[in-house]
C-alpha cells in the first residue's frame, strides 16, 4: 500500500476516534517528514526495520524535547495502526521509548510582576483596552489557555453565579472554573461595554470569533509596554502557581486547570517556596551550627 494513502486512511481513523484537529495535523506533519525519507533513501515503509527507523530518528535527535517525544509517539502509534489494519507484520517502532521530560519551573509572574500588569491595565483607555484586560485577568484569574478564551461566548460565562463552564479542553474533557468576585466585575463590566448579542464570543470587538493567536498577541504587546515575561501561557502558570500558594489545594487547583492527572500539576509545587520553607527555616543561624 501507498503510504499517503495509509496516512491518510489512520487520520481518518483519529477524526473517528475523536482526536483534535490540531493533534491530526502534528501527525500528519510528522508522518510527511517520513514519507519525503522513505522516497530519498529508497525505503519501502512497509519493509521498514527498526535498524532503518531508528536512523530515520537520528537525524532528528538534536531537537528540543518535546518535538522528539512527538515524532516518537506518532512513529509507535501509525506503526500500531498498520499493524492491526494488517499492512504490516511488525512494528518497527514497537520499542521506541518517549525521552526522560525535563521539569524546570514554570514561568509564572511574581507578586510585584503581576501588580505592575495590573496597575498598566487599569491605566488604558477605551474599548480595546478593556477587552485587552478582560481577557488577560481571565487568563489571570481563572488559568484558561490561549484557545480556550478564544472560544469563550457569554452563554458559557454564568457571572451571577460565578462560574465559566469550559465544554471541551485540550484533553477533550469539559469542566467548571470558579469566576473570582474581581473577575465577575471585570467580565461585567466588559459585558456592557462590547455592547453584543448574548451569544457573541466573550473577547471579540466585532461579533466574530478571534482566534488563539489574537491572545498571544495581545499579551506580547503588554509585555512591551511593561517590560513583564508576559505570554498567555504565563497567565496560566501564574494562576497555578499563585492558586497553590494561597489555598494549597492540589486536586482543586488541578481541576480548575483542566489537568487530566494530578501529577501535571504538581510542578508548580515546586515553583512555591513555601513548600521547602520549613526545612529551609529549620537550618540555625551563622553562629549555631
Amino acid at each position: 500500500m501507498n503510504l499517503d494513502t495509509a496516512i491518510g486512511e489512520w487520520l481518518a481513523d483519529l477524526e473517528l476516534a475523536g482526536r483534535q484537529a490540531g493533534t491530526r495535523m502534528k501527525h500528519q506533519q510528522e508522518l510527511t517528514r517520513l514519507t519525503r525519507w522513505c522516497e530519498e533513501s529508497g525505503h519501502d515503509w512497509q519493509q521498514l526495520t527498526r535498524k532503518q527507523l531508528t536512523a530515520y530518528t537520528r537525524l532528528r535527535a538534536g531537537l528540543g524535547h518535546s518535538t522528539r517525544s512527538n515524532m516518537l509517539c506518532t512513529l509507535r502509534t501509525f506503526f500500531r495502526w498498520a499493524v492491526e489494519e494488517e499492512y504490516i507484520a511488525m512494528s518497527p517502532a514497537a520499542g521506541f521509548k518517549t525521552p526522560t521530560k525535563p521539569h524546570p519551573l514554570p514561568r509564572a509572574l511574581t507578586l510585584d510582576q503581576v501588580r505592575t500588569l495590573v496597575v498598566y491595565l487599569r491605566g488604558q483607555d477605551g474599548r480595546r483596552a478593556q477587552r485587552d484586560a478582560a481577557m488577560l485577568l481571565t487568563g489571570l484569574y481563572a488559568g484558561l489557555r490561549a484557545a480556550e478564551l478564544a472560544s469563550l461566548r457569554w452563554p458559557a460565562v454564568d457571572v451571577a453565579g460565578a462560574v465559566i463552564n469550559i465544554r471541551l479542553s485540550k484533553m477533550n474533557k469539559g469542566r467548571a472554573v470558579k469566576v473570582h468576585g474581581e473577575l465577575a466585575k471585570v467580565l461585567a463590566s466588559w459585558r456592557i461595554a462590547q455592547g453584543l448579542g448574548d451569544t457573541a464570543p466573550v473577547f471579540s470587538l466585532d461579533g466574530r470569533p478571534i482566534q488563539p493567536n489574537r491572545v498571544g498577541k495581545v499579551a506580547r504587546r503588554v509585555a512591551l509596554a511593561t517590560g513583564l515575561p508576559l505570554t498567555a501561557h504565563v497567565l496560566r502558570h501564574t494562576f497555578a502557581t499563585h492558586a497553590l500558594r494561597r489555598g494549597g489545594n492540589l486536586y482543586a487547583v488541578s481541576k480548575a486547570l483542566g489537568h487530566s492527572q494530578l501529577r501535571q500539576t504538581e510542578i508548580y509545587l515546586a515553583a512555591d517556596e513555601a513548600d521547602s520553607a520549613p526545612a529551609v527555616d529549620s537550618l540555625p543561624p551563622l553562629d549555631s551550627w
